[in-house]
């Protein structure tokens, strides 16, 4: 029993043991706290590759829709940037008519543009075009209806180390 005049006797505040186990308690939700952060931010990295992926993506094929002429003369079919000389954009500086790009200069130009692009926005992001060409006999390289195939392969991060994804389309201009 417990003397009323003895309060300096009874136990006041937390023992060491309660202070480790808050601590401990503490320093466990923070870890998980940090790893979740960590792998949210892996799996933000991973949709914006995806998002860029996509955009290039449909950009090329959206050049490829308004420029029919390069489009059936089949050349956007390509595995790398033509390396061109002139810009199809703002000045025209280069191309064989003054001011005026032909669809062959239009499509390389688009085709530099793009896989600069895939380049720089992906790591050991790659790139290709090819068509299967629906008519074979009418003298043209893809001839109107024939299908386009873009693909694009890049390293991705996972859980085992990097992995290579590939995102295809196929359009038909």
């Amino acid at each position: 029993m417990i003397k009323a005049d003895c309060l300096p006797c009874r136990q006041a505040g937390f023992t060491l043991i309660e202070i480790l186990v808050t601590v401990f308690v503490m320093a466990f939700g923070l870890l998980g706290f940090a790893a979740l952060q960590t792998e949210g931010m892996k799996n933000n990295r991973v949709a914006d590759l995806r998002t860029e992926v996509t955009q290039a993506t449909y950009n090329i094929a959206d050049r490829i829709r308004a420029n029919i002429g390069g489009a059936i003369n089949g050349t956007y079919e390509a595995t790398g940037a033509p390396g061109v000389g002139y810009d199809c954009e703002i000045s025209f500086a280069g191309t064989a008519v003054a001011n005026k790009c032909s669809a062959t200069e239009m499509a390389n130009a688009d085709l530099d543009r793009w896989f600069t692009t895939l380049g720089y926005v992906l790591p050991t992001g790659t790139g290709g075009i090819s068509c299967v060409d629906a008519d074979a006999t009418d003298g043209d390289a893809c001839s109107r209806g024939s299908l386009y195939s873009i693909d694009i392969t890049w390293e991705e991060s996972t859980r085992t180390g990097f992995e290579s994804k590939t995102f295809s389309l196929d359009i038909q201009p």
